[in-house]
């Protein structure tokens, strides 16, 4: 089994992706919990379920969910083994971009096109 010790650190991948390790042993094959989260200006029907899809699809995502939200941001649940932790945190945010080029593909000139409130984060939680 290989283990890294890792200090207090923040792993940074563009601007917004931060994750907090602890200072004790992780393994490769220990699953992390992450949640991307992200506020639209409006979010169209099926949107939520679109993104979904696209980060289930993502290499070594093991589960993926909308968990309710005590804000406006929208919150999806995914897991993921330490190892693809930095990979999938970056492919989930091209999921969500994806995902609002092809809704606004869809739309004609002057209909309500989604963009992003504010930039898209992924967290780790407990």
């Amino acid at each position: 089994m290989h283990q890294h010790k890792l200090s207090r650190c923040r792993i940074y991948t563009g601007s917004s992706f931060s994750l907090e390790a602890g200072g004790a042993m992780t393994e490769h094959s220990e699953v992390w919990n992450l949640h991307l989260v992200y506020q639209l200006s409006h979010i169209p029907p099926g949107f939520d379920e679109d993104v979904l899809r696209r980060v289930r699809a993502i290499e070594g995502v093991t589960s993926v969910a909308v968990v309710p939200s005590y804000d406006a941001a929208a919150h999806l649940a995914f897991s993921t083994r330490y190892a693809n932790v930095v990979g999938a945190a970056v492919e989930a945010k091209q999921c969500l971009q994806e995902a609002i080029d092809a809704h606004n593909a869809t739309l004609w000139w002057w209909q309500r096109k989604v963009r992003l409130v504010d930039e898209s984060t992924v967290r780790k939680v407990a």
